[in-house]
């Protein structure tokens, strides 16, 4: 498979009144051409400015402190706001968490996608647009008489729809999907998160998913990425990861997940709060939680262990050969 995207040493911060906090710190990783890849970790670990840092929507405190992101060729750290116009939406598309926030309330739903297909195709005829249009719609499984609808006029699950069929005008090469099913209840989500995999899957594009959620994740990617404290402590595949987890954090995320094959209880370990991100030190930063740390682990940084080819882990030996922790089963979703 060809490479889409290569993020190398990437680190992220934002300037706060105590000083920069580094919400993304010295993290890479790949994407490879029709691949979906997934970021799981608890909130504040950095998934979601990784993915506004990949659209070029990074707040005015925040900015890139170091590494490279490379897109098809292209170094996107150095991009200016102009050249960024012409990769956001078009190569690169966002479905973001809150639909009703990324849809404008006084302006019909149709046209607010025509406004995202005319600015990368000015060229084209109304009919044309007219014609793209009614493939989006029918793409997401919205009804073409709802075009001229406004957003207030769309249930919840309807309003994710017509997101999704936004981020999708100009056939993007990748899709980074934040949170898309937060607020959904459990039968819409199934039903939008099997749209995204199937229009991903239709349309040969990369996939890039952020979520806190487990299940979903297990549901929608082929490759994983578990996030804790801005770091990327655990990468490979679904099952290398879901199945045979290696970093301790992972094995407790893992063990927060109910399960209903199993009447036993599970012990979950609770765990402190996140570590300061103005003042890290260079020890692990999960070694405060970590039942299997040595004095090492406060004061060392971790190291990468290649577990296999498509399997690491950034942690120490004792930390990956040691487990006293029961983790639950979080199986593929058909």
């Amino acid at each position: 498979m060809s490479l889409i995207l290569l993020v190398e040493n990437l680190s992220i911060g934002y300037n706060t009144k105590k000083g920069v906090l580094k919400a993304v710190d010295n993290i890479s990783f790949r994407l490879e051409w029709g691949r979906s890849l997934g970021f799981v970790g608890e909130s504040g670990c950095g998934k979601t400015t990784i993915g506004m840092t990949l659209m070029g929507l990074l707040p005015e405190n925040g900015s890139i402190l170091s590494g490279s992101i490379n897109f098809q060729g292209k170094e996107l750290t150095r991009m200016k706001e102009d050249q960024w116009r012409g990769i956001r939406g078009k190569d690169i598309a966002m479905i973001f968490q809150a639909a009703m926030n990324a849809l404008n309330p006084v302006i019909r739903v149709g046209d607010q996608i025509t406004e995202a297909i005319v600015t990368h195709n000015p060229d084209l005829l109304p009919e044309q647009i007219n014609d793209r249009l009614k493939t989006l719609f029918d793409l997401v499984e919205i009804p073409e008489s709802r075009i001229s609808d406004y957003p207030h006029e769309y249930s919840g699950g309807m309003k994710q729809r017509a997101v999704i069929a936004m981020a999708l005008a100009c056939t993007p090469k990748l899709i980074i999907a934040d949170e898309p099913t937060t607020a959904l209840d459990v039968i819409v989500q199934d039903q939008i998160l099997k749209e995204i995999k199937k229009i991903q899957q239709a349309m040969d594009m990369s996939l890039i998913f952020i979520s806190h959620d487990i299940a979903v994740v297990s549901q929608v990617c082929e490759d994983i990425c578990v996030m804790y404290a801005g770091q990327i402590v655990e990468t490979g595949t679904r099952e290398e990861v879901f199945q045979s987890p290696k970093h301790p954090y992972t094995k407790t995320l893992l063990a927060s997940y109910l399960s209903l094959d199993s009447d036993e209880d599970i012990a979950i370990p609770k765990l402190m709060e996140t570590p300061d991100l103005i003042n890290a030190g260079s020890g692990c930063r999960f070694s405060g939680n970590c039942h299997c740390r040595s004095k090492g682990c406060l004061t060392d940084a971790p190291d990468w262990i290649n577990v296999s080819s498509t399997h690491k882990v950034f942690c120490c030996e004792q930390g990956v050969n040691q487990s006293k922790i029961k983790i639950g089963s979080c199986k593929d979703h058909d």
